[in-house]
């Protein structure tokens, strides 16, 4: 049976997660070893000219990547995630910052909790991946670090890896609709954020799909119709 999102534990936190949230790091540790490409930030891929677009339309200059993976394509070694000949330099060059900070719980390079705030918290193929029980107080200290703009990116489907005990590695899996309420409703604590949340899903007709959202002064959110072309290039979504 699916734990909903109404099933958030708020008792746990990072200083006292639940046993499952503990069980998973350890396992994702010994993934990214068995794998130079595991985890490496290729989800990230077809979201680089989103974000670029929303860095630039609200001024952030700093960024936090919460949940990286190895994080390759902020380094030399970006041509290992991407052949794709736009991205021709390593991400904070692209994306114009002036600082960044890497944090993954799963892999040794990155995993020491992040402090302070940044003008942008980005967060790719990683929601799906927390125990339901956890996701409040994950997504909490996601929009405590930021102070003008969180990105998130969510699959809402099976991923094609599993887990030691058989288990999906996308262990949350939920509705768009339920996920942007459980996000609104923590976003009032936050009013002077913009939230930007991307679904990847399989549709019955349409196939995979990856359909945006805009969450700003909850209860508004404002679906953004545009495809991830048009909303690099318009920079606006229909706000």
């Amino acid at each position: 049976m699916m734990v909903e999102l109404s099933d958030v534990n708020p008792f746990f936190n990072r200083y006292n997660p639940s046993p499952q949230y503990k069980e998973l790091v350890e396992e994702y540790k010994l993934m990214h070893k068995s794998s130079d490409g595991m985890f490496n930030g290729r989800s990230l891929v077809m979201f680089v000219d989103v974000i670029r677009t929303y860095l630039k339309k609200n001024g952030c200059k700093t960024l936090l990547d919460y949940g990286c993976g190895k994080g390759y394509l902020y380094t030399d070694n970006f041509r290992k995630v991407t052949k794709d000949v736009r991205i021709d330099k390593p991400l904070p060059e692209y994306w114009e910052l002036d600082k960044y900070r890497l944090y993954d719980p799963g892999y040794e390079e990155h995993n020491n909790p992040p402090l302070g705030l940044y003008d942008a918290v980005i967060s790719t193929d990683v929601l799906e991946h927390i125990p339901t029980p956890d996701m409040r107080w994950v997504v909490q200290e996601i929009f405590t670090h930021a102070q003008k703009m969180v990105f998130l990116n969510i699959a809402c489907m099976p991923a094609l890896k599993k887990l030691r005990n058989g288990d999906n590695v996308h262990i949350s899996v939920h509705d768009p609709y339920d996920w942007c309420q459980f996000l609104a409703e923590i976003s009032e604590d936050f009013p002077d954020l913009v939230i930007y949340v991307f679904f990847n899903m399989v549709e019955e007709e349409d196939g995979f799909q990856t359909k945006g959202f805009k969450i700003l002064r909850q209860p508004n959110i404002i679906p953004l119709e545009h495809t991830l072309q048009e909303e690099i290039n318009n920079g606006t979504g229909n706000s």
